[in-house]
């Protein structure tokens, strides 16, 4: 397939990167927004190639994602869109119902979410609506997950906002450790491989309780000590607080 996308950011890098790296096969025609970084795609990887505009990477492509950011939007009027197109919105703040109205009659318009870690070919991917021939197409790079809803986006869309903040802690967690003698090194290893394993579990987990597993630890001991001193703490419910808060923000800004 001949993919085009315009807005070549550092998630737009990232999809070309996981694609590429997997030798799927696809195509990939990038507009020059962000040059510096579309050269370096083009350099890197044979099957990119850097377009003259946004026109001509639609007119060299069977499917387009758009990776824009709020303000460019107005470019996205400016352009034709052949009926047969596939149009894949990887924007936050574009709404499906505004591309389907800019974009017209194409062949399908759908909303993809795609995470940093695709560039690597794992970690969730969001698909909405529920189109099989999207996720099929991101099936090799990513877990695909799929949305029913536009709110079921909005949710899931202010959760990946934690990602920061998650890697902020293991920080913490690891500089506890350097600072009492352990190699660098070996402490991300052991904190990646520990938090990441509390994930993995919980996901292999069917129906999984996650207070059942919050609350699996000995009376009196470390784990219990640790939970209870953040959770007197606020620390906890200070993450709830941050969702809510990025909730209240997505609501203001549709």
């Amino acid at each position: 397939m001949k993919i085009g996308i315009i807005g070549t950011g550092i998630i737009a890098q990232a999809v070309v990167q996981g694609f590429c790296k997997k030798g799927v096969g696809h195509k990939f025609n990038l507009s020059p927004r962000n040059a510096d970084r579309a050269a370096k795609l083009a350099e890197t990887f044979e099957e990119v190639f850097v377009c003259k505009s946004n026109q001509e990477v639609i007119d060299k492509s069977d499917c387009i994602f758009i990776c824009l950011h709020k303000k460019d939007f107005g470019a996205l009027s400016e352009l034709n869109y052949p009926k047969e197109l596939i149009v894949i919105n990887m924007s936050a703040e574009m709404r499906l119902s505004d591309l389907k109205e800019i974009a017209g009659e194409v062949a399908l318009v759908a909303h993809v979410i795609p995470l940093p870690f695709i560039a690597e070919g794992y970690g969730p991917l969001l698909v909405y609506p529920r189109i099989s021939q999207v996720g099929e197409l991101f099936a090799p790079v990513s877990e695909v997950c799929y949305a029913d809803t536009q709110e079921d986006v909005y949710t899931l869309q202010i959760i990946t906002g934690l990602m920061s903040a998650y890697n902020m802690l293991l920080h913490e967690v690891v500089t506890f450790s350097v600072e009492r003698g352990l190699a660098h090194d070996d402490s991300v290893r052991f904190v990646a491989s520990l938090f990441g394993s509390l994930g993995k579990r919980a996901a292999k987990m069917e129906n999984c309780d996650l207070i059942e597993l919050a609350h699996e630890m000995t009376p009196g001991g470390y784990n219990e000590q640790a939970m209870n001193e953040l959770l007197g703490n606020g620390a906890i419910s200070a993450w709830r607080d941050a969702l809510d808060n990025m909730r209240l923000r997505l609501e203001g800004s549709r």
